[in-house]
């Protein structure tokens, strides 16, 4: 009753940039507010915001931004363990996992809001493997800002972090396909919770940054000064630490352990005539195993046919870009089909322009009417109840 209350209270100032609250429980129970009909084959278990908690207990945790299959845009999850102690033994162990989703504009505000710097730095957010879950790029980038590594928006700061020997390789075996799996840890020594550098890269160019570890979360803050050497010559990503953009793990150009590039996938030596590795091989962990998605089953019809939508951002009246790209359903227009910039950007729903672009359209919401400014419609959420959001919205003032 006491979530109820929570979840389903007044409509709150976080309403239009928190999508959904949901808890899941270690029994296989599932709530989720605003309500909506998921595949009959949904496994809250197999879900990445919840093995990510499940792998962080006690910490709040947040993912790297991705699609969300409901229409709501690229958003991020926030979530977090919840404990439950046994009477007996006065044991305490995970029961549940409670999460919520906000979109990356909520996100940008936020980080402004709570820190001044990020006027004139480009503030990071950045998980314990590297991988961003916030950077100023995703507002404006007209491509997927999903699994974006340090290393492709930042070659020279990731470079400088490999050579320091902060950010190490950590490696695995996948013996189905024969091949070894690089990734990165953030390594701070002695109790350290910060790191900063001052780099050099040309004449008159030069880089200042500074990381620092969210206490109880799985995240780091970073501030990287705007005069940066990636932005002068852009040129030399792929010689500073290359990377495959789009792709989760490409093909790694180097093993050694000092070698700057993004998350890759190496052959593991062996040899298919004596079906052995060479004794001289170094043996890794093997990898966890992949959670494999169950097959779609098709919901009924009928059951949710004909509510209303839950948000309504009257995009065409926003006229600020920050309220519009932290406004669920709304996207800030800065760019025609061709990419060239429009003479005056303007908010819009996202039917009409997506990821800034003119006449894109959010591939998971069912747009209906004319495609307009302000004559396009939504129909991807359902109508189920109140829409109060400040508990959970506020957790993550945390940050």
């Amino acid at each position: 009753s006491a979530l109820n209350s929570i979840w389903q209270g007044a409509a709150s100032k976080y309403s239009q940039s928190v999508v959904w609250r949901y808890i899941g429980t270690i029994d296989g129970v599932f709530r989720i507010i605003p309500g909506t009909q998921l595949q009959t084959s949904y496994d809250h278990l197999k879900r990445g915001w919840f093995t990510r908690s499940i792998s962080f207990p006690g910490q709040l945790t947040l993912s790297s931004p991705y699609l969300d299959a409901f229409g709501a845009g690229y958003v991020v999850t926030l979530g977090m363990t919840i404990t439950q102690t046994a009477d007996s033994t006065r044991t305490s162990a995970v029961g549940a996992v409670m999460a919520m989703d906000f979109t990356m504009g909520y996100l940008s505000n936020l980080l402004r809001s709570v820190d001044s710097n990020c006027e004139s730095l480009r503030c990071i957010i950045m998980d314990t493997s590297g991988y961003l879950v916030f950077h100023p790029d995703f507002l404006t980038d007209t491509t997927s800002p999903e699994w974006v590594h340090l290393g492709l928006k930042e070659p020279f700061v990731m470079q400088d972090l490999v050579s320091r020997g902060i950010m190490q390789k950590q490696s695995c075996s996948r013996y189905d396909n024969l091949e070894r799996h690089v990734t990165y840890k953030m390594v701070l020594g002695g109790g350290q919770r910060t790191v900063a550098g001052t780099l050099v890269c040309g004449a008159q160019t030069s880089i200042t940054y500074a990381f620092e570890n969210v206490q109880g979360t799985n995240v780091f803050v970073a501030y990287v000064s705007s005069a940066s050497c990636s932005r002068s010559n852009p040129r030399e990503h792929s010689t500073i630490c290359p990377c495959e953009s789009g792709n989760m793990l490409g093909r790694c150009s180097d093993a050694s352990p000092m070698t700057c590039e993004c998350p890759c996938t190496a052959l593991l030596p062996y040899s298919p005539c004596n079906n052995s590795f060479p004794a001289s091989g170094k043996l890794y962990d093997v990898c966890p195993a992949d959670v494999f998605a169950l097959p779609v089953v098709p919901r009924k019809p009928g059951s949710v046919d004909g509510l209303g939508p839950c948000f309504n951002g009257r995009c065409s009246s926003i006229e600020q870009s920050r309220t519009c790209r932290a406004t669920v359903g709304c996207d800030w227009c800065s760019l025609s089909a061709s990419l060239s910039e429009l003479d005056s950007a303007y908010c819009s729903s996202d039917c009409v322009c997506f990821q800034g672009v003119e006449g894109r359209q959010n591939p998971n919401v069912a747009c209906s009417g004319q495609q307009s400014r302000s004559g396009a419609s939504r129909t991807a959420f359902y109508n189920v109840g109140g829409l109060g959001a400040a508990a959970m919205a506020a957790t993550i003032l945390l940050l």
